[in-house]
């Protein structure tokens, strides 16, 4: 429950990490070598220096996103997002199409077919996803080539990082690789399984302080995490935490860890969750040298996907001419209403009345 979430940097992060340099290889219908699936199909929505993108193009890339990360679909319904998120879409085309032709090995189509394996029986057992798939026209080459372009771009970035690059980003993030044992218990606000509400935040807070209280008067914290925690993965065993790393922990809780005092309870901590009441029982902190192998890949990635972002906000504006996304559609006025409030002062405010209602709807 407490780990973080990440969004597209997470999903090319993950990309880079499981696959080496490929290129998937064009079959299907006759289409310019190379070329991203949808390419010259529909109608023209971005142009760029040497290329455009079109709205069928767009569709199975997003879509292919979408299955991957569904999370992106969300992002997606935003207009300004969409947009940003079309605009990355070029910046990994031009920086592909800048690598040329890439040799792919036996091992590499493995690990390819493998990924394709996964994502297809993800579509195949989920009928709402096999709907976007098909609807899009997402074919087996267009998901390995989508897959191919990310992860062979990060790939490219990462060889470009240097140890020097790596041991300073260490430094920014030391506190990342603290290990750390702490309990907590969760007074939930929201329901993990649904997102609906579980509790008001003025009632989960008055439950945590009492909480705390309960603590700080020796109560055992088997006993209380058991009986008022809201994390399913720590209540049966005293919500300990043990010898972990605070980078896996959402914000809230991992600044807390890192900084609160050993062996005293805190006040309650407000994350995304909930109120934690927290005590940590011991905290490490670990030398570069005795990072894993593991971290020093995830640091060298966090450069790369810097430096793949320093692309995407200084260099490609200059490349990209024009964008062109459909406009939003904004939803018809109720004629029935105002005909209807023409004739009857009641009709007039209750119509008035759903108008406020409606626009105080906002989304997040």
């Amino acid at each position: 429950m407490l780990r973080t979430n990440y969004w597209r940097k997470a999903t090319l992060l993950a990309l880079a990490a499981v696959l080496v340099v490929v290129l998937a290889a064009g079959c299907g219908k006759k289409k310019e070598e190379g070329a991203a699936p949808g390419t010259g199909e529909g109608k023209t929505i971005a142009t760029y220096t040497d290329g455009t993108v079109t709205d069928k193009e767009f569709k199975k890339y997003s879509t292919f996103f979408g299955i991957v990360q569904p999370q992106t679909e969300m992002y997606l319904s935003i207009p300004q997002l969409q947009e940003q998120f079309l605009r990355e879409y070029i910046g990994y085309k031009v920086l592909y199409k800048r690598l040329g032709d890439v040799k792919q090995d036996d091992a590499t189509k493995k690990e390819v077919d493998n990924f394709y394996t996964q994502m297809k029986q993800q579509i195949d057992g989920t009928p709402e996803i096999k709907k976007k798939a098909d609807d899009a026209g997402l074919t087996e080459d267009d998901i390995k080539y989508f897959y191919s372009m990310i992860s062979t771009i990060m790939k490219e970035q990462e060889k470009k990082v240097t140890d020097d690059q790596v041991k300073k980003e260490f430094e920014t993030t030391k506190a990342d690789y603290n290990v750390i044992s702490v309990r907590h218990i969760l007074i939930g606000t929201v329901d993990p399984a649904t997102g609906q509400e579980k509790r008001k935040d003025e009632e989960a807070l008055k439950i945590a302080k009492e909480v705390k209280a309960k603590l700080d008067a020796g109560g055992d914290w088997k006993e209380l995490a058991k009986k008022y925690s809201d994390d399913t993965g720590s209540k049966e065993n005293g919500g300990l935490y043990e010898a972990q790393q605070a980078k896996g922990w959402v914000a809230e809780f991992k600044d807390a860890a890192n900084k609160q005092e050993i062996g005293k309870v805190g006040d309650p901590v407000k994350s995304q969750f909930g109120y934690h009441v927290m005590k940590v029982e011991k905290r490490e902190a670990t030398a570069f040298d005795k990072l894993t192998a593991e971290d020093k890949t995830q640091l060298k990635q966090a450069v790369a996907s810097a430096n793949l972002n320093k692309f995407m906000t200084d260099e490609l504006p200059k490349l990209i001419t024009k964008i062109d996304l459909p406009k939003a559609e904004t939803p018809a006025a109720d004629d029935s209403k105002t005909d209807d409030s023409k004739t009857n002062d009641s009709k007039t405010d209750n119509a008035d009345k759903a108008t406020d209602d409606k626009a105080t709807n906002d989304k997040k």
